[in-house]
Order: structure tokens, then sequence, then C-alpha cells
């Protein structure tokens, strides 16, 4: 009894931490370590634009890029939290937050469905308090509130075997998943992947099941188009294949191999690389647990088929995420409920699963222990090493990562068929790893913590003259609270080439360094003169400048938008004139 009340008592502390946690200093800046993207500082301006406008301004669409089109749902929540609460970075984050929360309760209710109550609670838990995932439910991006929906097909998929009905929920979970972060597309084939992977496990027929869910979807995807997509299609067109075209998508095999070549052994910016630097015992875990799922069939047969989707889910994420060209960290949090549901599973279970792994004899099974094995000991030497990335690097380490590997495998293996390696503990230390770790590093940015940000859109709502436009990368952050008209300008996307010529623009926000935007230098180049810039601060490792378009400048740019005609009209006219009979 007392040690059931112990265990209460540290499960209410845990819950009541990651709560406060997520709402703590909701307007302090982002912990910058998360990613090596600049989209940290750009992101939350781009997706609550349109909200903004329509509180501020009294219309969402006041220039080409409209972000509304593309996840219509989160537009709507935030315009409704605008209207009611104002608007502000704390308002926008409290989406998220209140998205993630939900997430975790709908993750245990699906969790204890298929595994029980102690499985159920620890999932939970790694979930709420992993920082690469906590950290990014505190700000208003996509990813959080697609992964809800995420969690309630994974909620729906567990009840599968209840009605059709909760399969064809599975698909129109997945497909809202989608609208909000059209990233989630590679979760569509995953419940139908795990549906027809559960059937042969369980010696069941599923075609059923795998009918209502591919209805769900179709059904949920129709009505979707129909509503919004269509009406709205040439602007999405246009803004879904810039993101696919530039950022997605490989454009040939050798980038497609630099890409997964990247992601799986780029210690600094590779995929695999984040992940076990910033979830080194919850995806250590997940491994291990994928490789009892591929030992022993009878594993799989537990929760209902619900290993299966978890497998599923959590490798095609990572598939989809180790092929594209563009993948900074903010696109892994989809993943992360499977990653520690998969993790819980390990904890639960790991003497007898260490056992189970390492004690079979077949060559295949010490062939796949080494290469687990040295792959996690590569990324632990490099971390150590702690050396700029480079291949010379990777050819070193590798060898001897491998080598070490098949001689730990060896002596771990003789030992547990021995019976002289006791892994009772080994539960609790791995809980007591992943909370130490991610205490770890909330109190480092907690202790550390700027407000920056929030500082820039102070100073600049005394700077910026009432009516003012003001464009660039960072304009819809900094000026998020700010009634004055603000623009995003990417080459290819939105309100580029000639902003200012177009719009007005009586401001500009540019990222100097090696983020900088190189179009503004190319373009005005008479604009970005240390005479016009009226602010520049430092938000992390990034520095902000902003500049002031003076008026004669913004009169020379307009008479060179207006010039850009003349030659069309010259040529019209010497055409007209040689039709006549004119030299």
């Amino acid at each position: 009894m007392r040690q059931r009340a112990v265990i209460i008592s540290l499960i209410v502390v845990a819950v009541a931490l990651a709560v406060w946690a997520r709402v703590v200093s909701l307007d302090a800046d982002p912990d910058f370590r998360l990613c090596w993207s600049s989209g940290l500082l750009t992101d939350e301006g781009f997706y609550t634009h349109n909200a903004r406008n329509a509180v501020l301004l009294g219309h969402a669409r006041t220039n080409e890029f409209n972000n509304m089109v593309l996840s219509p749902l989160v537009h709507a929540v935030q315009a409704a939290v605008f209207r009611v609460f104002g608007v502000g970075y704390p308002q926008a984050r409290a989406i998220s937050v209140v998205c993630s929360l939900l997430t975790l309760v709908v993750l245990f209710a699906a969790l204890r469905r298929a595994f029980g109550e102690r499985v159920a609670w620890i999932g939970t838990l790694v979930l709420a308090w992993e920082h690469a995932y906590l950290m990014y439910n505190r700000m208003a991006l996509l990813e959080t509130p697609a992964t809800l929906f995420l969690a309630l097909a994974f909620y729906a998929w567990v009840r599968r075997s209840e009605g059709l009905a909760w399969s064809a929920l599975v698909g129109v979970m997945t497909i809202i998943a989608c609208s909000i972060k059209s990233l989630c597309a590679f979760f569509i084939p995953a419940p139908l992947l795990a549906s027809w992977w559960s059937g042969r496990t369980h010696g069941r027929n599923t075609r059923w099941e795998i009918a209502a869910t591919a209805g769900g979807m179709l059904v949920a995807g129709l009505l979707y188009a129909g509503v919004w997509l269509l009406p709205h299609w040439r602007e999405y067109r246009h803004m879904s294949d810039f993101y696919l075209t530039y950022q997605i998508l490989p454009r040939n095999l050798l980038e497609a191999y630099a890409d997964v070549r990247r992601a799986l052994l780029n210690y600094e910016y590779g995929l695999m690389g984040y992940l076990f630097a910033h979830l080194p015992v919850t995806f250590i875990l997940a491994l291990i647990t994928t490789l009892l799922a591929l030992f022993r069939s009878e594993e799989r047969r537990k929760g209902n088929g619900a290993v299966e989707l978890l497998l599923v889910w959590m490798w095609l994420g990572i598939a989809l995420l180790a092929f594209i060209r563009y993948a900074p960290s903010r696109y892994y949090v989809p993943v992360y409920p499977a990653i520690a549901a998969l993790a819980a599973l390990g904890i639960v279970r790991l003497p007898d699963i260490t056992r189970m792994v390492w004690r079979p004899r077949e060559w295949w099974a010490h062939l796949l222990r080494t290469l687990m094995l040295g792959y996690v000991l590569y990324f632990a030497l490099v971390f150590a090493f702690r050396a700029p990335f480079s291949w010379d690097m990777v050819r070193l380490a590798l060898p001897l990562s491998f080598s070490v590997a098949a001689a730990i495998q060896w002596m771990l293996h003789r030992m547990l068929l021995s019976g002289n390696f006791s892994l009772v503990w080994s539960p609790a230390v791995a809980l007591l790893a992943v909370a130490l770790w991610n205490i770890y590093y909330f109190a480092g940015w907690y202790g550390n913590r700027q407000y920056t940000l929030k500082q820039i859109a102070e100073r600049l709502g005394n700077i910026l003259p009432r009516g003012a436009v003001v464009a660039g990368n960072c304009a819809p952050g900094v000026c998020l609270d700010a009634p004055v008209s603000t623009m995003l300008v990417i080459p290819r996307l939105a309100n580029y080439p000639e902003p200012i010529e177009r719009y007005g623009v009586t401001h500009v926000v540019v990222l100097d360094g090696t983020q900088g935007e190189w179009w503004w230098r190319k373009d005005y180049p008479d604009l970005l003169r240390r005479r016009n810039r009226v602010m520049r601060e430092w938000v992390g490792p990034y520095a902000i400048s902003v500049y002031r378009v003076p008026g004669w400048l913004r009169e020379a740019y307009r008479w060179r938008l207006n010039s850009h005609h003349l030659p069309r009209v010259q040529d019209s006219a010497r055409a007209n004139r040689k039709g006549k009979g004119g030299s």
C-alpha cells in the first residue's frame, strides 16, 4: 500500500510539472537548441498571419501569402482565440498547449485499452516530458495540432474491433491531420498496413476493416476537397507546388541518396543524429521493441495489433523524413507519440525483452544485434568527439563502432546465457535516465530563457507609424500583435518579386548573417544601408535588422515597377507601324 501511494504521488507530481512546463513563460523565446533551422524564428508568424490580420486589420487576406488555405481548421481556431483573448504569442501558443495536453489524454486512453495502465502511464509521461516534443508544444506551429488527430486515429484504431464505424473514424481523423499539416500524409497507409499485418499475425480476415478505413479517408478527403480545396485550388496548388518542388521532393536519384545518407549518418543536421542526441534513451528503447517484434511474432499479438500500428507509424514517418530534402526537427513531432509508446513497451518488459533479443543463437540475430548496437555506438562516439561533421569522421567512427559493438554483443550474449547478469532494476534505471535527461534540458532553457522577441515587438510598436507595411521573413512574427500590415517575402512562394513596388512597403525586416534574405540585397541594394537601419537585435543565434524605406526610395521603386511595362508597349506600337507600312 505504501509503495502504491509513493507511485501515485510521483505520477501526480510528474503530471503537474508536465502541465506547468507547457504554460510557464509562454511569451518567452523558443529554445533555439531544438533545431538548426531559422523556422523557429519565422514560422509562428507564417501560421498566425491570416488570423491576426482578420482580427487586427479587419480582413484576413492582405497579400499573396495565406496559410489559411493550407490549414483552414487551425486558422479558424486561431481567429476565434484572438477575437476572445486578443492577439499575441501567449494566445497563439496556448492552442498548441491545449492540443498537446489533449494528445496526452488520448494517447493514455489508447494505450490503456491496448496494453493496460502501466504501459499507458509510462508512455504518456515519457511523451509528456520528452523535451523535443514538449518545447514544440509551446510554439504556435501546425505539428502539435496535427499530432492530436493522429493520436485520435490511433485511439479509434485500437477500438476497431467494436465495429466498422471505428475503422471509418480512423480514416476521417487521418485526413483531418493531413488537412492541418500535409506532412502527415505519411500516416495515410499506416492503419491500412497495420490492419493487414495484424490480420496475418492473428489469423483473421481484415478486408472489411481495411475497406472501412479507406472509405473513411475517401469520404473525408472528398468532403475536404469539395468544401475547401477546389474553391482555393489555384492558390493551394501554387503553395503546395513550392513546398514539394523546392523543399520536399529530391530532384533526382543522386539527391535522394544524399538526403538518405544525411538522415542516417550526419550527426549535425541528420534525422537519426537528432533522435539520438535529443531522445537517446527513448529512441534506443523504441529500437529494442522493434527488434523484439522482428524476433517474436507472439509479441505483436499483444494489444490487439496496436504494436503493428505503432511500428508502422514510427517507421513510415522516419522513412519519409529521411527521404525529403528539407526536414527541420519540428517535422519530427508527429512521430514522437509512436516512439514514446514503443519505448514504454520496452521499459515495462525490459528484463524479458533483453533476454529474448540478446539470447537467440541464429546468425541473423547476431548480425541484427551488432548492427543496432554499432549504430548506437557510432553516434555516441561522434557526440563524444564533439568534432564538426565531416565524412572523414564518419569513415573513422563507423568501423570502430561496429568493431566494438561486435565484442560487446558477444559478451552480453554470453553473460545472459550464463544467468550472471541481473536486469531487475533496468526499467527503473531507464525511466530515471529519461527523466534526468529531459529535466536537465528543460532546466537549461528555463534558467536562461529570454524575452527578446517580445521586447522587439514592443520597440517596433513605438517605432512603426500608423499604416506601416512591414515585409520580410520575420515580419509576421515580430509584428504579431502590432496593428500594422505585415507580409512574408519568399522567392517563388509569396510576394516576390517587387514587394516594395506593389505593396508600398514602408519597413523591411531582414535576418542577417548566413541566414540572410539575399534577395533584399540583390533587388534593393540602396535599401539595406546603415543609414536606413532603425533597429538591430540578436534573438538567440540570429540577428534581426529593421530598415526604413525612405519615401524617395519608395517612389523610385514604384517608378521602376511602372517602367517594366514600357518595352512591351513600345514593341506593340512598333509592330502596328510595321503593319501599316512603317519602316
